[in-house]
């Protein structure tokens, strides 16, 4: 009986014992950016996580032993893939992680070759922020982070489902502020760039809400944000310039840039800032990409004095490109009713000489 009752219990012992061993462990594989957006890294933090004795390099070089589900963020395999191939610091110093990123790598996909791998949602950022600054992207961020993943390991890669965090940390009014205007300023361009570049900067946006970031990391994002979204709408722009005009029907040339690597459509919105000149009518412009080009500006003088023309770059959307730029003019020209007023006053003198020419005549003559 008792030996009954002993084969019982292992029997109970190895029910009650197989579903926890059978249990899959979850090992997340995220890191906050340390990236510009150009592809710059900002330091060399992540080299020391990944060696051996590091963070992500002690999840991959010893994972848990057992039945394993990988959820691996797409941004840290970009940054890790774009280490192992060299480079720069924005110090200027050459980075010291290239052999490390490859040995990480390496041992990344031995060890996701039998186990299920999950995309982590692209950057890990916080639900509350996507929803707050760029609501139309969460769907997006989702969709976009497995096709990255699953091409960056080259291994089949599951959908995420949701975001990993869900709440508010401190991000102040004015950064708001920028990061909305900034976003701005990319949608206004990016019917002129690659898609590749759109998502880029979408992205970019993305990983600014990650909430592991530290304060310092998170103003520094932002602040190579604004400067990206600022020299992007200032690939088109405007010459400074300054003009004599010295005739009353003058063409202005007005020299446009275009650093887009498209076609572009824009007009000129040009306003006087005095009633001594008026400005015809200007026809839509095509600018070809990467280009540089004249736009001739009509002008009627009415006046001699000091003016000038304040003009614009609209896209065909109606958004402006670039920054206003002020043009001084110095009207160096004689009116029309100044004109008419000289010339006839030379025909009275004229006439005024001949009659006395011929009273002399008549004098002499008797």
């Amino acid at each position: 009986m008792k030996r009954v009752m002993a084969i019982l219990a292992a029997l109970s012992f190895i029910f009650i014992s197989a579903p926890a061993a059978q249990a899959t462990i979850t090992i997340l594989l995220t890191e906050p950016s340390h990236r510009q957006i150009n592809g710059q890294f900002i330091d060399d933090e992540l080299a020391t996580s990944l060696g051996i004795n590091g963070r992500l390099g002690q999840l991959v070089f010893s994972p848990p032993v057992g039945k394993r589900r990988w959820v691996i963020d797409p941004s840290l395999i970009e940054d890790v893939t774009a280490m192992s191939k060299g480079y720069s610091l924005t110090s200027g110093k050459a980075g010291l992680g290239q052999a490390a990123a490859q040995s990480w790598l390496a041992q990344l996909k031995i060890d996701i070759s039998s186990d299920d791998v999950t995309a982590m949602a692209y950057g890990n950022p916080s639900l509350y922020w996507v929803n707050q600054l760029s609501p139309h992207q969460v769907n997006y961020v989702l969709t976009i982070s497995q096709s990255r993943l699953q091409s960056l390991l080259n291994e089949p890669v599951a959908a995420p489902s949701h975001y990993r965090y869900n709440y508010k940390f401190d991000i102040s009014s004015s950064d708001i502020s920028i990061i909305k205007a900034d976003s701005v300023n990319f949608s206004q361009t990016a019917a002129y760039v690659d898609p590749t570049t759109i998502d880029t900067y979408r992205l970019a946006l993305i990983k600014i809400l990650n909430p592991n970031l530290t304060k310092d990391r998170r103003e520094y994002l932002i602040r190579d944000f604004t400067s990206t979204a600022f020299a992007q709408i200032h690939l088109v722009h405007l010459s400074q310039g300054k003009f004599t005009v010295t005739s009353t029907h003058q063409n202005l040339p007005i020299t446009i840039t275009n650093g887009f690597p498209s076609e572009i459509k824009v007009t000129l919105r040009v306003v006087p800032i005095n009633p001594k000149v008026q400005v015809g009518n200007l026809e839509i412009q095509t600018l070809p990409a990467n280009s540089k080009i004249q736009v001739m500006v009509p002008i009627d003088v009415l006046t001699s004095g000091d003016s000038g023309l304040n003009v614009e770059v609209i896209s065909s959307q109606g958004n402006l490109l670039g920054d206003p730029v002020s043009y001084p003019l110095k009207l160096s020209v004689i009116s029309p009713i100044a004109t008419w007023f000289t010339t006839g006053a030379a025909i009275l003198l004229f006439v005024a000489a001949t009659i006395q020419s011929i009273r002399r005549i008549r004098r002499r003559q008797r």
